[in-house]
């Protein structure tokens, strides 16, 4: 298993402007550079920071203009974009991610071969994929699977050991579907059972998402009894967790 940290400066920019303007922040570290940012990248192009972040008025581009306007920002983009690097805004934000950047890699390589162990024990067979992580800046929420082995990731750290627990998360989103029964396997492998062995906390009270806790209450029962087993067979117990839901409903 092999994680290589990058950060896309095309992507930083358009996380950044997306998150400033729908005002998605996870600290106020830093937030005044990000709002700087943001009304600099705003006042250089609307037209730009507009497609960027997806605020444009869809009345404002219909069948007949649209053509054209997909021309002009193919045409103003890449100049926007090598402006706004070049930018003493963009700089400070790109600065700060590069040393978040670090901090998560730090925390990885530091927690690697203990939580490997502890995943595989969980799931019952070896993980060796190698994964890219685009990181973006920590003030503001980031943390998704895009596939293809690709993910995004940046927050500010809520307890010990964040984002090492929540990067094996978006890790396994690889090896799982996109269920509900799915994810609540995920949160309880790592939001819960990782977090518990390496912070030494216990559950419940959950974290992850609220929208599962739940499903994540009724699968309980079923999932004590899974980490008492022997040998473990999580693509068993997924089985058994469909089947449940299908009962249920």
């Amino acid at each position: 298993m092999k994680l290589n940290f990058v950060i896309d400066k095309n992507y930083l920019i358009k996380h950044t402007l997306t998150c400033a303007e729908h005002n998605l922040f996870s600290s106020d570290k830093n937030k005044k550079d990000v709002l700087d940012f943001n009304r600099y990248a705003l006042k250089q192009s609307s037209k730009c920071y507009d497609f960027l972040v997806g605020t444009f008025s869809p009345s404002a581009i219909n069948e007949k203009n649209l053509k054209s306007f997909i021309k002009s920002i193919n045409d103003e983009l890449p100049k926007f974009l090598n402006e706004v690097k070049c930018s003493k805004e963009f700089k400070k934000i790109y600065s700060q991610t590069e040393k978040y950047l670090k901090f998560c890699e730090e925390q990885w390589n530091k927690n690697y071969e203990k939580t490997i162990k502890i995943v595989e024990k969980l799931i019952g067979f070896k993980l060796n994929k190698t994964f890219t992580v685009y990181i973006t800046h920590p003030s503001q929420r980031n943390g998704s699977y895009w596939g293809n082995n690709k993910i995004s990731w940046g927050v500010n750290e809520k307890w010990k050991n964040y984002t090492v627990i929540y990067l094996w998360h978006e890790i396994l989103h690889s090896y799982f579907d996109d269920s509900n029964s799915d994810h609540v396997i995920i949160e309880l492998i790592t939001d819960e059972e990782l977090r518990n062995k390496l912070n030494k906390t216990k559950y419940p009270p959950f974290e992850g998402h609220k929208a599962l806790t739940k499903l994540k209450k009724e699968f309980l029962p079923y999932w004590k009894k899974y980490l008492k087993s022997k040998d473990k067979n999580i693509k068993k117990f997924r089985k058994e967790a469909k089947k449940l839901l299908l009962y249920r409903t």
